[in-house]
């Protein structure tokens, strides 16, 4: 087992930020201090230091930071866990819980790393590429826009 990083980073260049059609980075940051309560559409890097209720939809990364807390559902490419979520967890390809992290609910992935020292509470279903797409199908994928009215 791998050891753990000293701060809660990035993984790889996807997760640095994701760009968008005209080069600017796609990230989006709930600070600590800060909440937020909605549904909230991400498909670059969404990183929570503060309160969130409510839904997260999107093929990006969300990072939970150890002061981050989440009281609903999170659908996303991959989740990083550093701090405390009860909901329900979607990642098409991974979910990390950091020994700091806590989650209350189910995790459903294709791959899931747990670090020594983190808490859980739920169920885990590891799911094939077919059944991880027809969720994400039904429940990301045909998200319309906001506004759909320029002013």
């Amino acid at each position: 087992m791998s050891t753990a990083p000293e701060k809660m980073e990035a993984v790889n260049t996807e997760e640095k930020g994701a760009e968008t059609g005209g080069g600017q980075l796609n990230n989006s940051v709930i600070g600590r201090e800060n909440g937020f309560s909605g549904e909230f559409h991400s498909n670059g890097l969404l990183r929570i230091d503060g309160d969130f209720k409510g839904i997260i939809k999107g093929f990006g990364t969300v990072l939970i930071g150890e002061k981050g807390r989440i009281v609903g559902d999170i659908y996303a490419k991959s989740v990083r866990i550093g701090g405390k979520i009860k909901g329900n967890v979607y990642a098409l390809d991974r979910i990390d819980v950091l020994a700091t992290g806590k989650v209350i609910g189910d995790l459903i992935t294709h791959r899931c790393f747990a670090e020594e020292g983190m808490h859980f509470t739920g169920n885990g279903r590891f799911l094939t590429d077919k059944e991880l797409d027809s969720i994400f199908d039904r429940n990301v994928k045909n998200i319309g826009q906001i506004i759909n009215e320029d002013f």
